[in-house]
């Protein structure tokens, strides 16, 4: 069986017993952002499912693996 991260969808403040709207994504307890729309859950077989999530993220940075700490980062950072 494939492993891969641990995804939590969570509702800030939920309250117990009322409807669960979840908003935040949380990858290996992560928090990477906010949905952007509901996910798209896709099970294939008894063992893969696959789960596509759409975010606002609070950040995106791109850049080459070579960067040092002392280097310039190549690429850009939108926030």
């Amino acid at each position: 069986m494939p492993t891969g991260a641990r995804v939590e969808i969570v509702e800030p403040n939920h309250e117990p017993g009322g409807p669960l709207i979840p908003k935040i994504v949380r990858v290996n307890g992560v928090d990477v952002g906010l949905l952007a729309e509901a996910p798209v859950v896709k099970v294939v077989d008894e063992e893969l499912t696959t789960v596509t999530l759409v975010l606002y993220p609070s950040s995106v940075e791109i850049k080459g693996d070579d960067v040092r700490d002392d280097a310039r980062p190549i690429g850009f950072t939108a926030g």
